[in-house]
C-alpha cells in the first residue's frame, strides 16, 4: 500500500458493506459506506444502524432507479492499517 492510500484510510473511522433490497423490483445490491473520522462517528454495526450518518445516505436501485429499499444486512470491513499493525 502506498502512502497516499494509507492517508485515505487514516481519515476513515470505519467501512461497511450494506446489502440492500429494492422495494420496487426486489433486486439485491451492495453499497459501500466509508465513515469519516469525526466526533461521534459510528465505528460498529450497531452504532451505524442507530446513527444519523446512515439516515443521510441515499441509495438508488441500479436496475429501476427506485430510491426506496431495505437494508437486508451489514458487514463491517477491516481497514487495511488495522491489518498492518
Amino acid at each position: 500500500m502506498n502512502e497516499a492510500e494509507k492517508g485515505d484510510y487514516d481519515r476513515l473511522a470505519a467501512r461497511f458493506r450494506l446489502h440492500l433490497r429494492c422495494e420496487h423490483c426486489v433486486a439485491e445490491s451492495q453499497f459501500f459506506v466509508d465513515v469519516p473520522r469525526v466526533d461521534d462517528a459510528p465505528t460498529g454495526i450497531d452504532e451505524l444502524l442507530e446513527s444519523a450518518f446512515l439516515e443521510r445516505q441515499r441509495f438508488v436501485c441500479s436496475i429501476c432507479a427506485n430510491p426506496i429499499g431495505l437494508i437486508a444486512g451489514v458487514v463491517q470491513l477491516r481497514l487495511p492499517e488495522a491489518c498492518d499493525a
